[in-house]
């Protein structure tokens, strides 16, 4: 195997096409001595002259002229490479973070994907418990959470979007046929909780304004959620849009009366979040409202 360099090869193509050392090694920023040293350091891993060297400058031997364009599509090869690591590097980057999704949610990532589609945008699941760790680890740049709740100093929330909730509720669940039901009416229920029990629990006390509620924290997301509710096994609470986003068969959902309705806030680091970040923090605020007044 010949232990030839991208370095070299650029060199030899240089020298080439300026016919001269000097204004080769002038255009690549270069020594004429060093120039002269990766050329000879070339011939000799080669085995073969590449250069006639004069007076009036330096012409390809048959075996150089042989070389030419294989070194050219070398080095056109690197330079591409390189073109495209910078582009990589000069495209911005927005990662999402999300507990559940909605359909104001999906509005607002549909405009920011067609105002900006420069942006390489991600959206990352996060769930009921994991979006302050997230947003303190840098995993996101932000994210919509449900009732942010107080905050640590660094983290900053704006509302977005509140709306009402609704009970859901296994289709064969007595409660399931009722036109609207009331906390009163969920005593001795169930309420499927996911892994942070404690977390959940506070959620639920504070919505329903109870603090006996049974919980049973087996579910990881809040498709796991539903899926625990359809099998008969408890109910849960979530937003009132949740049936135009998760309906299917085996569940219903049944409007809740009598509790707050629950707010959606954009929450980010308060440092100095990127232009980008600013922007589409802005967006969202545009979208929502124009949702409101459609």
């Amino acid at each position: 195997m010949i232990d030839v360099t991208a370095h070299q090869l650029r060199v030899f193509v240089a020298v080439a096409r300026h016919g001269h050392f000097g204004r080769a090694a002038e255009s690549l920023h270069l020594a004429t001595s060093t120039l002269s040293e990766n050329v000879a350091t070339l011939e000799r891993r080669i085995g073969r002259r590449l250069f006639d060297r004069g007076r009036s400058g330096a012409s390809l031997t048959p075996e150089g002229v042989e070389l030419l364009p294989l070194a050219e599509r070398v080095v056109d090869g690197i330079d591409a490479i390189a073109a495209w690591g910078q582009r990589v590097r000069d495209t911005p980057r927005v990662r999402v973070g999300l507990m559940v999704t909605t359909p104001r949610f999906r509005a607002v990532m549909t405009e920011a994907a067609r105002e900006r589609p420069d942006v390489q945008w991600e959206i990352r699941q996060l769930g009921f418990d994991g979006w302050v760790a997230a947003l303190e680890r840098g995993d996101v740049d932000c994210a919509f959470v449900a009732e942010a709740g107080p905050l640590p100093a660094h983290l900053h929330a704006e509302s977005l979007w509140s709306e009402g909730l609704v009970l859901v509720v296994p289709e064969a669940h007595p409660l399931a046929a009722q036109p609207s039901v009331e906390v009163a009416d969920l005593a001795g229920e169930t309420f499927i909780a996911v892994h942070d029990p404690t977390g959940e629990h506070a959620w639920l006390q504070t919505i329903t304004g109870r603090d006996d509620l049974k919980t049973m924290a087996v579910a990881h997301s809040f498709e796991e959620v539903l899926e625990l509710c359809g099998a008969g096994l408890g109910v849960n609470i979530a937003g009132a849009s949740a049936p135009e986003s998760f309906a299917r068969p085996g569940l219903a959902f049944v409007p809740l009366r009598g509790v707050p309705d629950v707010t959606t806030s954009l929450c980010f680091a308060r440092e100095q979040p990127t232009e980008v970040v600013r922007e589409f923090g802005d967006l969202a605020h545009a979208v929502v409202e124009q949702i409101a007044r459609a």
